[in-house]
Formats: structure tokens, C-alpha cells, sequence
């Protein structure tokens, strides 16, 4: 309103109040008064602190149940043995990844996943992985691995790392090699021949592709 934007002209000039003009929207939000919602558990811990938010609405533990049974969760004993291998540890998919796994383990089509941090989507491409491991499986059985290359592009290096760290354990067990390559890293030529997954970042991937055949990748 009008009396707001003069009350925030004369704050850039550092004049004018301390607080908006009465009855206007900022003095509205500057007076509500925010809270968890009532259900909300807090346990402090020696390196962290844990909140439990109960969902809006006020769904009780019934309803809650009854959303679950309507929607199962895909135990990873059911799934083949490739992707029960690379998820080793992991009792079941959760929400998210079970709603996206039949896309990511039984066919190649492009995939766009987008959830917060912390919702699985690492063990979403691991499980597209799961699926391009089996499409390079020969007729014999055997896995040429000398054929096998998935590039990871990460945000940012920090991440990079991690996510490096990550694969490799999960993908020890079909003997593949992870590698991270950011930052002013190099590899040479047996070192790409030996590695079958690099974890990279936007900026290393695009140096790298612009040198054409000069490159090592």
C-alpha cells in the first residue's frame, strides 16, 4: 500500500520508523506469531538435533497406515539381482523411488526426478545404472566392463566427492571403478580405460567436451 512504500522510502533514506505503518501487510507478517505445528517431537543429540514435523491436516496414525497399505513400498528382494546387488543394505524403496523404479530399472527412457534433499534420488540412478549394467550383459553372461561408461555430473565439487565416495561402495560389488574428476584433476589414458563411472561437474564436463579429440574422455 501506499503508506508502506513511503514508510520504506524514508528506511533506504535511514529515516522513518522502526516498524511499518499500523494496518499495513508488513506490520501483519512482522506481528504474526509462528509456531511448529502441535505433534512436533524435538531430541537433542551430541552432533545434531532431530525434529519430527507430524503432516498438515492433523492426519492421524490410522490414516496414515491406511496411505501406506495403498501404497506399498517395493521390497529390494523383489528386484533382480544386479540391482539387489548395487542396493545391498537397503530393506526397501521409499516413497519416492518406488513410484520412479519401474522407469529406472526396466527401461531407458529419460528420467526427471525432482525432490528435496535427502528423498533418494542417489539410489534412483543407481538404479537406471542397475539397468544399463544389465543392457551391456553379452549373450554369454559375461559383463565387458571395457564397454561400460556412466558420467555423473554433481552441482559442485563438494558434492562430487561424496557422491564419488557413495558409488564406489555401492557398485564394488559388479567390480566397477568410480572416479571423481573435477576441479584441475587429470587421467590418463589407462586410468579412463580402467574406470567404468566418473563423477564430475558442470564446469569440468564442459572443459573437457570442448577439446574435442584432444581430450582424454
Amino acid at each position: 500500500d501506499t503508506a508502506l512504500q513511503v514508510w520504506a522510502e524514508g528506511q533506504l533514506e535511514g529515516g522513518g520508523g522502526d516498524s511499518p505503518p499500523r494496518g499495513s501487510a508488513a506490520r501483519v507478517a512482522a506481528n504474526a506469531k509462528h509456531a511448529l505445528p502441535e505433534g512436533t517431537t524435538r531430541e537433542v543429540y551430541d552432533t545434531h538435533e532431530s525434529v519430527l514435523v507430524p503432516p498438515p491436516g492433523g492426519a492421524d496414525q490410522e490414516e496414515l497406515e491406511r496411505v501406506k497399505a495403498a501404497r506399498p513400498r517395493v521390497k529390494v528382494a523383489a528386484l533382480d539381482g544386479v540391482a539387489q546387488r548395487i542396493l545391498g543394505g537397503v530393506d526397501s524403496l521409499n516413497a519416492v523411488q518406488t513410484a520412479v523404479h519401474r522407469c529406472a530399472l526396466y527401461s531407458s527412457e529419460n528420467m526427471l526426478v525432482c525432490a528435496p534433499t535427502g528423498a533418494g534420488k542417489t539410489n534412483v540412478a543407481l538404479m537406471t545404472i542397475a539397468q544399463y549394467v544389465r543392457s551391456r550383459v553379452g549373450a554369454d553372461g559375461a559383463l565387458d566392463l571395457s564397454k561400460l561408461r556412466v558420467v555423473y555430473v554433481a552441482p559442485m565439487k563438494a558434492l562430487a566427492a561424496e557422491v564419488a565416495a557413495k558409488m564406489q561402495a555401492s557398485l564394488r560389488p559388479l567390480a566397477l571403478k568410480v572416479r571423481e574428476f573435477t576441479g584441475d584433476m587429470q587421467l590418463t589414458r589407462k586410468e579412463v580405460a580402467e574406470t567404468q563411472m566418473l563423477v564430475t561437474t558442470p564446469e569440468k564436463w564442459d572443459v573437457v567436451t570442448r577439446k574435442g579429440s584432444d581430450s582424454l574422455v
